[in-house]
């Protein structure tokens, strides 16, 4: 076979279960003839038997698709090994817990094109467990990987971000701003590798009806991993915006933030425990938690030789809201 247009990369470690439903999704995506692709799977190291379900879906895939492992763990040098194999003019990054719409390659292809952008992402849907009624909140959609970021095209920028779960670049943008980077505590590599895109000038387009859905098990809905999540996000944020705005920049920043934390949010969360609605309240307890954790890593940046606490939030939760 020539050399593909498109390198689906999947990146995978001990979740061999998952992978085996993520690659079946992949076998076959509408081209409408208009381009190739390849699948390359990166085992990052697992233990189980993900080189055996790698195998068996080669089998059966219509499109080339191979396993490569690679030794040195973590999201960042697995994605980058993903980049070096590829062959594909594009890259298009896939996580082994989606599950892909049969137009989602198609629809990100057709976008790049009407766009004439070197980089698109497209919508990830929640996909709930079978049986399950819950409506969870936006912020605690946004934690569990959904993005639902408008209903028409729209440049990413600014709070708009694309993440890896769905992401195309053509590979002239990594030889322009460079490939992932490890990050603060491991966290938001494609964050900070899009805000390298975005100090490059190089357009991104969002593109709603490049759908995948994302398993949502029903451990990942409990109060106590979500909120898990938020305090990650908020640290997470605080040491990014640190790192960018400097420490002036960044001590305005935390003060609009604690000033927002008091005045907008506990209230909010406090109607929203008022009203009895465990979704919503889980929803603002989740924004609660994200900025407290943020005004909490802040305060350790901006006065380093104090580590006492913040005073504890009446209440306890969305990263939205992040912005003063």
């Amino acid at each position: 076979m020539s050399t593909p247009d498109i390198s689906i990369v999947v990146c995978t470690r001990n979740r061999a279960a998952m992978l085996r439903g993520a690659l079946a999704t992949l076998y076959d995506l509408e081209t409408n003839e208009h381009f190739t692709y390849e699948i390359v799977v990166i085992d990052n190291g697992s233990t189980d038997d993900t080189p055996e379900v790698v195998e068996a879906a080669a089998a059966e895939s219509r499109w080339p698709l191979w396993y490569v492992h690679e030794p040195n763990k973590g999201i960042v040098p697995a994605r980058n090994r993903g980049i070096r194999e590829a062959n594909g003019r594009w890259i298009a990054f896939f996580d082994d817990d989606q599950l892909a719409d049969r137009h989602w390659l198609a629809e990100l292809h057709r976008g790049a094109g009407d766009k004439q952008c070197h980089v698109v992402g497209g919508s990830v849907h929640l996909k709930l467990p079978e049986g399950c009624t819950r409506k969870p909140h936006a912020a605690v959609g946004m934690l569990l990987g959904e993005a639902k970021l408008a209903d028409q095209p729209r440049l990413y920028g600014g709070r708009l971000t694309p993440g890896c779960g769905n992401l195309m670049i053509e590979r002239t943008v990594f030889d322009e701003v460079g490939v992932f980077e490890r990050t603060v505590r491991g966290r938001g590599e494609d964050t900070e590798l899009f805000s390298r895109i975005e100090r490059a000038g190089i357009a991104a387009w969002y593109l709603p009806a490049a759908i995948v859905q994302h398993l949502t098990p029903a451990e990942r809905l409990t109060d106590e991993y979500i909120l898990k999540l938020a305090r990650d996000v908020g640290e997470g944020v605080a040491l990014r915006q640190a790192e960018l705005r400097g420490k002036a920049g960044f001590a305005c920043l935390w003060l609009a933030k604690a000033c927002r934390f008091w005045l907008v949010q506990a209230p909010l969360a406090a109607i929203s425990r008022l009203a009895g609605d465990h979704e919503t309240w889980l929803g603002r307890r989740a924004l609660l938690t994200i900025n407290r954790s943020f005004l909490k890593t802040g305060h350790e940046i901006l006065v380093p030789s104090q580590t006492r606490e913040l005073p504890a939030a009446p209440l306890v939760p969305s990263t939205k809201d992040l912005s003063p």
